[in-house]
């Protein structure tokens, strides 16, 4: 919207600041009246004219008029001189100055009508220049959508479209794709709002303030059909926008259609990532089989990477609230890639979310991936993982026992060796006594304790008791163990033991 000071330039000497102390302030309207009292007939933001045919010259009747204005939150008031008044009259300015109200005056002869022939002549121009910027972001927006890159060049258009920052959320609320990059701190503070909406559906949008920004929160969603033949809406992101600036109509449709770009350019990752995913997923249950060559074969045939000679098994479980396909697309988005050479198999065992095929190389930043999963959305995850072995000879059920006995939170995919020599004799014997003591959960309350470097409160919080029933556990340990878990050697070697027991 134009404001004063465009106006005031818009007619030099026909709109004259008299008493102006700020005029960089948006006019919602021009508007006429002589009343003494016409705050009925206003919304605030406008340009009040007026000859001043009421006013008599006091000074009690004019800070009553000028507070009225100002309380009602009018952009400013101008007085037409000739009429009635030759010159602003002192106790008006004195008035408005007080009570911080703009006051203008417009002289003879120029007419009200300039005025707001002015205001209007601004106000279309502005129409024109945001339905210009709004079509040249749309028209960035669809040549984006059509680079290599079309998530991150999606959202740079639209953080630069609303002058502020964009990103693209995961299902979870974290964020996978931020510009700009500074934000994305501010970005991970939307998760608890994320997990209001995804239990409104996946319909559901917001609009909140973040610090000093606007931010919306928009849902991406893909068209899964049915049983029955109809098609059903799936969650598949969030997009968040933050602005300084209020939001303006033009704003809000850029949005929507950045949205439905994203919407599309993911179904169609999506649909292709799926498909993979099951042929890959084949290979994956043939080598389980102990058919190797037939996998082989297989993976020839699509067109896939070779599978590896010799390779690890990692089970995974305990994915709430993301599903096994969730958790691998947060793999595959890892940096690096050394993640996307691992085979995985969707396991409808709801025990087992995932079976991966890890080769040589790929357990260390595989297992950062994880814990990181971990810390950040899916705190009870478990995976643990075979030693290295030729592809088909590694058995399951002692796996699945493993992972499914593991303490909530445990990641043992890179194999730790407890330390060879009196050391690792020790950590084991340590360990033995602890897993064979029966009334109290030793063992879970040890990796806790040793996992948040002995901070009492954060280690009773993951295991949901109080810090005196853990104080209390650690102090049986130390006596069952024999153990002083506060000493560095003590706690690096015991916790070599339980990682590669699978326990922590």
């Amino acid at each position: 919207m134009p404001t004063l000071r465009r106006l005031v330039r818009a007619l030099p000497g026909d709109l004259v600041p008299v008493s102006a102390p700020h005029l960089d302030v948006e006019v919602s309207a021009v508007h006429v009246s002589e009343l003494l009292d016409p705050t009925p007939y206003l919304d605030g933001g406008e340009l009040l004219l007026t000859t001043g045919l009421g006013l008599t010259g006091q000074i009690t009747q004019a800070r009553a008029y000028a507070t009225r204005l100002a309380e009602r939150g009018l952009a400013g008031l101008a007085v037409g001189l000739g009429p009635v008044h030759s010159e602003v009259p002192p106790a008006l300015i004195s008035a408005c100055a007080a009570a911080g109200l703009p006051l203008l005056a417009v002289p003879i002869p120029t007419p009200f009508l300039a005025v707001t022939r002015a205001y209007w002549t601004l106000l279309t121009a502005d129409g024109h220049a945001e339905l210009s910027a709004a079509l040249g972001a749309h028209r960035d927006l669809a040549r984006a959508a059509t680079t290599r890159n079309p998530v991150s060049a999606v959202v740079r258009v639209l953080a630069g479209s609303v002058q502020g920052w964009a990103a693209r959320l995961g299902p979870d609320g974290v964020p996978i794709e931020v510009w700009p990059q500074r934000r994305h701190a501010v970005a991970r503070r939307l998760r608890a709002d994320v997990e209001r909406l995804r239990a409104a559906g996946p319909h559901a949008s917001a609009t909140l303030s973040l610090d000093s920004d606007e931010v919306i929160v928009h849902p991406l969603t893909r068209t899964v059909a049915t049983a029955s033949g109809t098609g059903a809406s799936s969650l598949v992101g969030f997009v968040a926008i933050g602005s300084e600036r209020p939001m303006r109509p033009p704003d809000r449709g850029v949005v929507l259609t950045a949205c439905t770009l994203l919407s599309a350019v993911l179904d169609h990752g999506l649909a292709r990532t799926a498909a993979r995913r099951a042929e890959r997923s084949c290979a994956v249950r043939l080598v389980l089989a102990g058919r190797v060559d037939a996998a082989r074969d297989l993976a020839a045939q699509l067109g896939e990477d070779a599978l590896p000679h010799r390779a690890q098994v990692v089970l995974v479980t305990g994915t709430d609230p993301l599903t096994a396909d969730e958790v691998l697309d947060r793999l595959e988005e890892e940096r690096g890639g050394a993640v996307r050479r691992v085979w995985a198999w969707t396991d409808p065992d709801a025990l087992t979310a995932l079976t991966l095929l890890v080769p040589d190389g790929v357990a260390e930043p595989l297992e950062r991936a994880l814990l990181r999963l971990r810390d950040g959305a899916t705190s009870g995850l478990r995976a643990v993982a075979s030693p290295p072995a030729p592809l088909g000879s590694t058995p399951l059920d002692p796996l699945r026992a493993a992972v499914l006995a593991a303490v909530p939170g445990t990641v043992a995919v890179n194999p730790s060796a407890v330390p060879a020599g009196e050391a690792g004799v020790v950590a084991r014997d340590q360990l033995a006594r602890l897993a064979a003591y029966r009334r109290a959960p030793l063992v879970p309350s040890v990796v806790a304790y040793l996992r948040h470097r002995g901070n009492w409160e954060q280690a009773a919080n993951s295991l949901g008791v109080h810090r005196n029933t853990l104080r209390q556990r650690i102090a049986t340990a130390t006596r069952v163990a024999e153990a002083d878990l506060d000493d560095p050697d003590v706690a690096a070697h015991l916790w070599l033991a339980l990682r590669a027991t699978a326990r922590a």
